[in-house]
């Protein structure tokens, strides 16, 4: 939590924008805007999952991000969560390992080419024994948007990281209707494959976005294969600066 508490205490000297904030929350999917030069984005998220007898609790899911130059954005993320089982009545906490990247801007929306970025973001081997990979992951993930109307807009995520000596393919698909001004509903499945294993989920929620620099959102979910957790619920929000 270290480097969050330095970053938010830097981001404070960054100018307001003047457009709407677009986070990367709660989705799965990565949003293919990138925080301008000069601004910022905190997010935050609480997160419960259950899968049998254990539950995961993320108690605070903080995903920092930067706009250092015209579409290139610095992101940090870190969790602080809890694991449990409950018939022993067990847990382990503390913070997961930190995860730094960055967002950089591709190409524009034309028509039907989509608005398209890149995070290439690398998970280092930190934070609480229990959750630290052995190694550090690295992680490429493509973010592709086009607004299909006034009201509706669809994302979508194609990506690979790559822990250890595996490889994990991820994907995502949002589609996003703005019912009133401020208010957004979505729903989205994704997953991550990997050689004999996929983990398919699918995920819903409501975002209000309560000013240009000021979001709240709560969403749930199920998973939709063996290995996924039963379901998990959660909630959170961003502010911009």
């Amino acid at each position: 939590m270290l480097a969050l508490s330095a970053l938010c205490v830097a981001v404070s000297t960054f100018a307001q924008d003047s457009d709407p904030i677009a986070t990367d929350r709660p989705t799965q999917s990565a949003g293919s805007t990138v925080v301008p030069k000069g601004s910022a984005l905190i997010e935050y998220g609480f997160i419960y999952e259950k899968a049998g007898d254990f539950s995961n609790v993320t108690f605070a899911n903080v995903l920092a991000r930067v706009g250092l130059l015209n579409g290139v954005e610095l992101r940090i993320t870190q969790n602080i969560q809890q694991v449990k089982n409950e018939l022993t009545d067990t847990k382990v906490d503390g913070l997961s390992p930190i995860t730094l990247g960055t967002k950089i801007h591709l190409i524009s929306e034309q028509g039907a080419v989509p608005q398209a970025s890149i995070i290439g973001q690398v998970t280092l081997s930190n934070g609480n024994e229990a959750f630290r990979p052995d190694e550090a992951i690295p992680e490429v993930r493509l973010n592709f948007s086009n607004s299909l109307s006034d009201f509706l807009s669809l994302g979508y995520n194609i990506g690979m990281a790559f822990p250890e000596d595996n490889k994990v393919t991820i994907y995502s698909m949002v589609l996003g209707y703005s019912f009133s001004p401020g208010w957004t509903v979505f729903a989205e499945p994704y997953g991550f494959l990997q050689e004999g294993v996929s983990d398919h989920r699918f995920n819903t929620g409501l975002i209000y976005l309560i000013s240009d620099r000021v979001q709240f959102d709560i969403s749930a979910g199920i998973g939709l294969s063996d290995v996924s957790p039963d379901s998990f619920i959660g909630f959170g929000a961003a502010i911009g600066f």
